[in-house]
């Protein structure tokens, strides 16, 4: 296992190899967002065939009869056949109105004067795409337009929106706006957030939500001293009078880390600010993506730091933020009803286990910092470890195990304690024993309230946890140069 580890990051911290042919697409987009016509420009390499992962998809794609100005294409089997050669172009068109009116609102749903699309709806890229092959999308708009999408945004010398897609798989779902509205660029520590709010009716308040979005943006680089990716796409997305500000929000991995939320833009600016979605969904960024049997780790992660670094920030007195955390432990333990944690995990919507799994893993998470920092006479914490994670293997293209992901993590701290506790839990039918833990830190929880005992060494792990970290990660070059060296167990 720890060769494995070492040979997984020194493969993911190596230069990428740089693609020498460019797969070119132009998508131009009326102002009445009906329709997308899309040219594909071939490079020296030649591509065949070209699919999408939307099954769906293909009901709504057409080819324009160009005559014989272009090369012929023809659709089989829910596939564009190429017959042209290199260095030529192709075209093909997606009827929006048709998809939007098939009730299809997985796929696209209109927004006023925008629209929301699955990218697999028009975007049919290789079947089989050689390894040097990379791909550029450019978009065509109509004047007062602009696109929101999870790739990396490069754009062209006309100005035109330009973006480069990362190695993500294509099934990997991602969401991508068309339509009146602006991208504002919001520098935080170590990155720049491309925020789009789309227009409604009340229109909503631009910087009262970019102000929102940048209070839990910098509460995430209290962790260490950056943001975990350099450019992630957040997109906004006002729904109308709702419960609560913040309805519901994802976090999606298609083509690049982004973070999208579902808002009540008649809500004030307070009630925003009072909820925990932002530093929620923005702390999902501290790692990879996860698969779904092991979902209590990124689930559980973003529910402990969603308290911690919002007192860090100042958002929250360290006491509210202690007494957040031991309530939703709390809750955990109630929703703890006979499955292990990994069958709640991967039947989390079908058992209704969500707080099962959130706060399971969220005890884990302050187990393991509280640990760490016990081991390592206060070195170490989950915050290094996860900035080490970062220097490392951040932003990552492919899906993670949680054994995977907590070996490298011991790895990066020549320590034990990441894969002690996932032995210990991922197949347990209870909850995680806080016992030993709270009294490390000096807390007691009785009758649904938090008391903090007033012992130095307590006050002083405690207050260690809820004070911003120092910025210094973990080398994580220097560690595996341990490893190779055998100075690490």
């Amino acid at each position: 296992m720890p060769g494995k580890l070492v040979l997984l990051i020194l493969l993911a911290i190596a230069p990428a190899a740089s693609g020498n042919d460019v797969l070119r697409y132009r998508v131009s987009v009326p102002e009445s967002l009906d329709q997308l016509s899309v040219e594909v420009c071939q490079g020296s390499r030649v591509i065949e065939e070209f699919s999408s992962h939307s099954a769906e998809a293909r009901q709504y794609l057409f080819v324009p009869d160009r005559g014989v100005t272009r090369p012929l294409v023809e659709l089989s089997h829910g596939r564009i056949r190429y017959k042209g050669g290199a260095e030529q172009c192709f075209d093909y068109a997606v009827d929006l109105a048709a998809a939007r009116g098939a009730d299809t609102s997985r796929l696209v749903r209109a927004q006023y004067g925008a629209i929301l699309m699955r990218s697999g709806l028009w975007l049919w890229r290789p079947t089989s795409q050689p390894a040097e092959t990379s791909i550029r999308v450019a978009f065509d708009l109509p004047e007062g337009h602009d696109v929101s999408a999870p790739w990396q945004r490069v754009d062209g010398s006309d100005g035109d929106p330009v973006y480069t897609i990362s190695g993500s798989p294509p099934d990997w779902p991602d969401l991508v706006a068309v339509g009146r509205f602006r991208t504002d660029m919001i520098p935080v520590a170590g990155a720049r957030l491309r925020v789009t709010v789309l227009g409604s009716e009340p229109a909503i308040s631009e910087p009262d939500i970019s102000s929102w979005i940048r209070e839990a943006a910098d509460a995430i680089t209290t962790l260490y001293g950056r943001f975990p990716v350099p450019s992630p796409q957040i997109l906004v997305v006002p729904q109308g009078p709702a419960g609560e500000a913040v309805p519901w929000a994802q976090v999606l991995r298609g083509g690049g880390a982004a973070a999208h939320f579902f808002v009540d833009q008649t809500r004030p600016l307070d009630e925003f600010r009072e909820v925990w979605t932002a530093a929620h969904e923005l702390s999902h960024m501290l790692l990879p993506y996860i698969l779904r049997d092991d979902s209590w780790l990124s689930e559980g992660f973003a529910s402990y730091y969603q308290n911690v670094l919002r007192a860090r920030a100042g958002m929250l007195p360290r006491e509210t933020a202690w007494q957040k955390l031991y309530d939703g432990f709390q809750r955990g333990r109630e929703g703890t009803r006979g499955a292990t944690l990994v069958e709640a995990s991967r039947d989390m919507r079908k058992r209704g286990s969500y707080m099962r799994v959130y706060w399971s893993g969220a005890a884990i998470a302050l187990i393991a910092d509280v640990e760490l920092r016990r081991r390592s006479q206060g070195q170490q914490s989950l915050d290094a470890a996860l900035g080490a994670l970062a220097e490392c293997c951040l932003p990552s293209d492919r899906a993670w195990t949680g054994s995977e992901l907590f070996g490298l993590l011991d790895e990066l701290t020549a320590q034990t304690v990441f894969m002690e506790l996932y032995e210990q839990h991922a197949e347990s039918r209870r909850f995680p024993d806080l016992g030993p833990t709270s009294k490390r830190l000096g807390i007691d929880y009785q009758s649904g309230r938090v008391r903090l005992s007033d012992g130095p060494e307590a006050y002083r792990l405690r207050d260690a946890i809820m004070s911003p970290a120092d910025g210094r990660p973990i080398d994580a070059r220097s560690a595996l140069e341990r490893q190779e060296l055998g100075d690490l167990d």
